[in-house]
């Protein structure tokens, strides 16, 4: 097994030479992974996944299980590397970013952006908030605009707008405000009865809940819980929408959560989906004092849950199977959401902001 340590020390960055794209070519030749490729030539592991995608071509040669009694294809494209096509395009992008790039050559800020955006998912705004909120020092300071600049203009490799989550309009949604009774629940406690210290997000303990379905004609959903004040979520999978598995959703949320569950769970704020209707099931399963139900068709008043379900909708995508998806996984995408720094908290995560 080959060890991820190397006591060699990384020489300082500088730009790769043409000698060297030659011999990452020869040992990609001999089967090197970009990790021992980087030891051989004293460089980041990144620095030779970009090299290698810069480098990159498509070279069409003869299918070898091809013959005249087979349905093969007589050609097959393969992805290679190539050093003096990486060369061509570093000398190409040399030339067209010009002058003045406020990045300049700091490459360990380009890295630490790259992955962020590409392998973490984050946003622009999100890496550059989080910079300042943890007070990462880089050669160089850039701000959103310019990362968004950057990206527009091809300056980080392997990064483009399709990488981006959700990229500004300048649109903002409107919503019709309805004030009007559920007929199915004239019954239940309206939102318009929750205290004022609710309304203001002004304790921990008031969640929204929700369910997110998947593929039309499956049965899976999620259960979502959002936390108003800290914006933690809860994610649960649920064979059906059935109230009776819902309920049963919310005692296995309940049960994940340590401490005084008067104060982990006050009140749920739901819309009036039949799954939501028995709010004295919903008390007793979580162990609330009261359940409140949203005006119908008014989905900004359960704005946290809309917004988390947008943040969770990024690894379920609307259409998607969720019979596939395994609680493993689901786990993941909670903790990503938990800990992903948001804007409105001055880029501190929710998990952040629930222990605070």
């Amino acid at each position: 097994m080959e060890q991820d340590n190397n006591n060699t020390r990384a020489k300082k960055w500088e730009q790769l030479s043409e000698k060297e794209r030659y011999k990452i070519e020869a040992l990609l030749e001999e089967g090197l992974t970009p990790l021992l490729i980087g030891k051989r030539l004293r460089r980041d592991r990144r620095t030779i996944e970009r090299e290698i995608e810069l480098g990159t071509v498509e070279q069409k040669r003869i299918n070898p299980s091809n013959s005249k009694s087979t349905s093969q294809p007589q050609y097959i494209v393969e992805k290679i590397y190539k050093a003096d096509t990486a060369q061509m395009r570093h000398e190409e992008n040399a030339a067209n970013k010009g002058r003045g790039l406020k990045i300049g050559h700091d490459h360990k800020l380009a890295l630490h952006i790259e992955d962020k955006i590409k392998e973490e998912k984050w946003s622009p705004d999100t890496v550059i908030g989080r910079i300042k909120e943890e007070g990462l020092k880089f050669e160089t300071t850039i701000c959103t605009k310019t990362v968004y600049n950057y990206i527009d203009k091809g300056i980080f490799l392997g990064i483009s707008n399709k990488d981006l989550w959700v990229k500004k309009n300048g649109k903002k949604k409107n919503y019709k405000k309805i004030r009007t009774v559920a007929l199915n629940n004239r019954n239940g406690k309206s939102i318009t009865e929750r205290p004022v210290n609710v309304d203001k997000r002004e304790e921990i303990g008031h969640w929204e809940i929700d369910l997110v379905v998947g593929k039309q004609g499956t049965k899976p959903v999620i259960l979502t819980l959002v936390e108003r004040k800290s914006r933690q979520s809860i994610y649960v999978l649920v064979k059906n929408k059935t109230q009776k598995e819902v309920i049963a959703a919310i005692k296995r949320a309940r049960k994940r959560v340590s401490g005084d569950f008067s104060e982990v769970f006050k009140s749920i704020t739901a819309d009036n989906g039949s799954e939501f209707l028995d709010s004295e099931a919903i008390k007793k399963a979580a162990k609330c004092d009261e359940v409140y139900y949203a005006h119908p068709y008014s989905s900004w008043e359960r704005g946290s849950n809309e917004n988390g379900n947008r943040i969770l909708r990024r690894f379920v995508p609307k259409g998607m199977d969720l019979s596939n998806l395994t609680v493993e996984q689901l786990q993941r995408y909670e903790d990503w959401v938990n800990n992903y720094p948001r804007k409105i908290f001055g880029y501190k995560t929710a998990n952040e902001m629930a222990a605070a």
